[in-house]
């Protein structure tokens, strides 16, 4: 199957950023890389928070996702009448559980969902289609609950959120001996940046859904890049090295010859990992301005977005 044809069929609010413009081929003495699907859509981290709050980066690509998800409704049922599958999965972070709840501590699900019909909606959307939900580091509290699980081998495609490579010091893996610890700051400082951000709403200063807090990126203004190789390897390369030796082992699987992650909201991919023996790729974000995703079939692969 290709992407341009049947994939995005026409939709110009669909476009790929990778490889200039272009689907990435898969070498044909790895075809198939799927084995109980005919395609295969990756969305990665997407931080629902509460709706009104000024911490929540989500709620301007929240119209793009739910026309996004129509548009794979739409292709499931059209590939089901040729008898083809469609596999979609999230990646994990699809709720910001690490700022302040409305009656607790921290977010909880329900709260996040139930803040904007558009959030129900698009939750809804996502189980209609069956969606796979893997967990991440800032929903790591979905790993007890039926449905949503660490990684998933697909064929040849190996999918996790993508934090196990970060170390103590990072205080982004769930794994790490002080992660509790960090939590329990970071959940300070956002509510000390709530606090001092309500204040500024009282006194006019800014607007109500102004973001005003460290380290959240607004979101408002749409983000459609795909960021160079150079800053990638600058900043996440501890990641690409991990998944690279992770897959030169391949301790899932001997035929595992794809890697898809997400968690840096960095879109990437690596096509000669190992000397071309694998493929890595990091599906980039659904936040923050982002609006990527993953395409593979036993033919091409790419990241694209979805144009607000």
């Amino acid at each position: 199957m290709k992407i341009k044809k049947d994939f995005i069929k026409g939709n110009k609010k669909i476009k790929i950023i990778s490889n200039d413009g272009k689907p990435y081929p898969i070498p044909e003495s790895w075809q198939p890389v799927l084995s109980k699907c005919d395609m295969l859509v990756v969305i990665p981290d997407m931080h629902m928070y509460i709706y009104n709050s000024h911490l929540d980066n989500f709620k301007y690509g929240a119209d793009a996702m739910i026309k996004f998800l129509n548009h794979l409704s739409v292709l499931k049922e059209e590939m089901e009448l040729e008898d083809q599958t469609l596999r979609i999965y999230q990646l994990g972070d699809l709720y910001e559980q690490r700022f302040p709840g409305l009656h607790g501590p921290n977010a909880t699900a329900i709260e996040i969902r139930m803040s904007h019909p558009s959030y129900d909606q698009i939750v809804n959307s996502m189980n209609l289609i069956r969606t796979h939900f893997l967990y991440g580091n800032h929903d790591f509290e979905l790993r007890h609950f039926p449905g949503f699980r660490f990684a998933a081998l697909e064929g040849k495609v190996y999918v996790e959120h993508g934090f196990t490579p970060d170390s103590w010091k990072d205080f982004s893996n769930p794994n790490a001996p002080l992660w509790e610890v960090s939590q329990f700051l970071f959940l300070s400082i956002r509510e000390i940046n709530e606090f001092f951000a309500h204040l500024l709403v009282k006194a006019s200063v800014i607007e109500k859904d102004e973001h005003y807090s460290w380290g959240v990126a607004s979101g408002k203004e749409p983000v459609y890049d795909y960021p160079s190789e150079k800053e990638y390897i600058k900043n996440y390369g501890h990641c690409l090295n991990y998944f690279a030796e992770r897959m030169k082992k391949n301790p899932e699987n001997k035929e595992t010859k794809i890697t898809v992650i997400g968690h840096t909201h960095h879109p990437y991919i690596k096509t000669d990992v190992n000397n071309g023996k694998h493929i890595f790729i990091d599906a980039g974000a659904w936040t923050s301005g982002r609006s990527d995703f993953v395409v593979i079939t036993n033919e091409e692969l790419a990241i694209c977005c979805y144009q607000r």
